[in-house]
């Protein structure tokens, strides 16, 4: 039975702390060689072992998440093999495919496309390179060339609901999303599940900066005080950069309203100078880096994907004093049952199917 991930709050040390905590993904998915009949023969493997890869984010790791937690985990992996991580990071969207073959030309035998956004500049530099990539969020597989990292996001988002709705004294918690993003829609949709599951009757109020202002500080600002207007007193963040402007709206917020902010991907306590925020789920990628490079080492790699999920570690809710121990025993027991099977968190996968879940 799984138990609750609980990671440090110091953003230096949290990729290796995450990744002691979680289960190997090599343990968790079972290679393929191990799935195939006994009597079946194997074919030899000729791979040259990878001993230099590379990750390439758009954004810089100062967002404190999905870019600095993609980076530390690639360096996470990199420390666990023993081999050089190469961070290309800040590149933006412009020329990608250009940048990606720019990445493969350094020698790198391994690239991690760290935006689901790079997913067709990535498979064209595989196949026109003949370097393995790893996407993010495309499931577009193509042995020895092409994987992606996958997301049961809506499972971090129901324990993040749950310790939600075990603060909030206002009865309304706040939804605000940095983009129209189909993570951000499981994230939301997790998350009003599990706050109904503490408190059916809570308000859960909801706020988009645009299509994609994932770096939008000014527009996190503006819709983090549009929730908190409408009585929110526990904020639920997905952002990036925009998490920046949502720490200053609850910053800004009256004091007797007691405003505190769920973070999403990273550790948020360096850039948190007031203390608002009580949690985050963090996303480990590390596991599923190193499993894909030795993937790549004993050619299975393009056969299969790697979900970052509840029961595998790959997604937790980060330690904190914040956390109440009811509300530690509450998200204990979800974990478990989320690992278990018995506890099925609906997914949504569109905007309509989220505003459905919070007008039951």
């Amino acid at each position: 039975m799984a138990a609750l991930t609980l990671s440090g709050c110091s953003s230096t040390s949290s990729s290796s702390a995450a990744s002691s905590a979680a289960p190997a993904a090599s343990e968790a998915a079972p290679a393929a060689s191990e799935a195939a009949p006994a009597s079946s023969a194997a074919p030899a493997c000729d791979a040259e072992a990878v001993t230099k890869f590379a990750v390439v984010t758009p954004e810089k790791e100062s967002d404190y998440g999905w870019n600095q937690q993609g980076i530390q985990g690639a360096q996470a992996a990199g420390t666990a093999l023993g081999i050089e991580a190469d961070v290309n990071s800040g590149v933006g969207y412009d020329n990608t495919q250009s940048i990606l073959s720019q990445v493969a030309d350094k020698g790198n035998q391994f690239i991690i496309a760290h935006a689901s956004g790079f997913s067709d500049a990535a498979k064209q530099v595989a196949d026109a390179n003949d370097v393995p990539v790893l996407t993010m969020d495309v499931d577009q597989l193509e042995p020895g060339k092409v994987a992606s990292v996958m997301f049961d996001a809506q499972e971090g988002g129901y324990l993040a609901g749950i310790a939600a709705a075990d603060a909030s004294k206002t009865g309304t918690v706040g939804i605000v999303a940095s983009a129209e993003d189909v993570n951000w829609f499981k994230m939301s949709g997790g998350f009003i599940q599990g706050a109904r599951s503490v408190n059916p009757d809570i308000k859960v109020v909801i706020a988009y900066i645009g299509p994609a202002g994932y770096g939008d500080s000014a527009g996190g600002q503006r819709i983090a005080s549009q929730v908190i207007a409408s009585g929110a007193d526990v904020v639920f963040g997905m952002g990036d950069g925009a998490t920046v402007g949502y720490l200053q709206a609850i910053e800004n917020a009256p004091a007797d309203q007691n405003v505190q902010y769920i973070a999403t991907i990273g550790d948020v306590a360096p850039i948190d100078a007031k203390g608002v925020a009580m949690t985050s789920v963090r996303w480990n990628f590390a596991d599923a880096f190193q499993q894909a490079i030795e993937d790549v080492n004993t050619c299975q790699y393009g056969t299969r994907n790697y979900t970052l999920s509840v029961a595998n570690g790959g997604l937790s809710l980060q330690d904190s004093p914040k956390l109440s121990a009811e509300t530690k025993a509450a998200v204990e027991k979800a974990t478990a049952d989320i690992g278990s099977g018995s506890l099925v968190v609906e997914t949504a996968t569109t905007k309509d199917a989220v505003q459905a879940l919070i007008d039951k």
